[in-house]
């Protein structure tokens, strides 16, 4: 896949391009509570087809790219319930070592996956989302938490599908802790410190996949595309907070309703992408 920004011209428009998806993604996912993961994925998909000859790479390079500026943003949300006191290390000390490895294992299974099947596997995600969302009454699973081996075996889950879908996890991680009867202060609190550091190895393990690969654009590094984290990265962090001060206007339930019909236009979208 070479990239087709070879003149100035080129490459302004895709600085622009970059500015522009970090500011839709951002913004949308301050509105809707969410890392933006779920939204900069199909985003950066529709860029990188845009400015590069179509590769079986593109779905890695979004993932690794996505996964890269999660970083900040996620390191952001931690000093912020450090600050608030939420963390808890009880459930971190049994989450973050089986995320952890959920990671190397999705690491290695996006080394051997097509970019087709894991942009499918990411449509059934969307399509799964929405239903989730717009529930009217969520499921509870307990009101407690697991026992250590149920909770690695959920933590490792969610670790290894986040890295195949470029996630920082923690639409996954939220819902999933809160499910188990854990409040959304702790459930969010946790969901921060294991999306930091499962886009952190994650990212760091889409560079090492994406090294010696022929046909990545230029001034990638790896599976992830510098200019885009460079440009986007920033305007993710002040889009958001503009999109969460939006959300205190409008009814959780009409937010939520929103996203989730929002999330089904995205997945019918994606299926013609892929089929066309």
């Amino acid at each position: 896949m070479e990239a087709i920004v070879t003149s100035d011209e080129n490459f302004y428009l895709y600085l622009i391009a970059l500015f522009a998806a970090g500011a839709a993604s951002g913004f949308a996912g301050g509105l809707f509570g969410l890392g933006g993961g779920i939204l900069r994925v199909p985003i950066l998909l529709y860029l990188f087809s845009a400015f590069a000859v179509t590769s079986d790479h593109i779905f890695h390079l979004a993932a690794g790219t996505s996964l890269a500026v999660a970083i900040p943003t996620c390191l952001g949300s931690v000093l912020r319930q450090r600050k608030e006191g939420n963390l808890d290390w009880e459930i971190l000390k049994v989450w973050l070592p089986a995320l952890l490895a959920g990671v190397l294992g999705g690491l290695l299974l996006s080394r051997v996956s097509s970019g087709s099947t894991l942009r499918w596997v990411f449509i059934g995600f969307l399509v799964f989302q929405a239903a989730y969302v717009l529930l009217p009454n969520r499921p509870k699973l307990a009101t407690e938490l697991p026992k250590r081996a149920l909770l690695s075996v959920v933590s490792a889950a969610i670790g290894l599908v986040s890295v195949l879908l470029g996630l920082s996890g923690g639409m996954l991680t939220t819902p999933a802790l809160m499910a188990f009867g854990q409040s959304i202060h702790r459930a969010v609190a946790v969901s921060s410190v294991g999306g930091l550091a499962l886009s952190g190895v994650a990212a760091a393990g889409m560079v090492i996949n994406g090294l010696n690969v022929e046909g990545l654009p230029a001034y990638s590094w790896g599976y992830v595309d510098l200019p885009a984290v460079m440009v986007m990265t920033p305007v993710v962090i002040v889009a958001s907070g503009l999109g969460a001060r939006a959300s205190n206007r409008l009814a959780p339930r009409a937010l939520e309703v929103i996203f989730g019909l929002f999330l089904v236009g995205l997945a019918i979208d994606m299926v013609f992408q892929v089929s066309g």
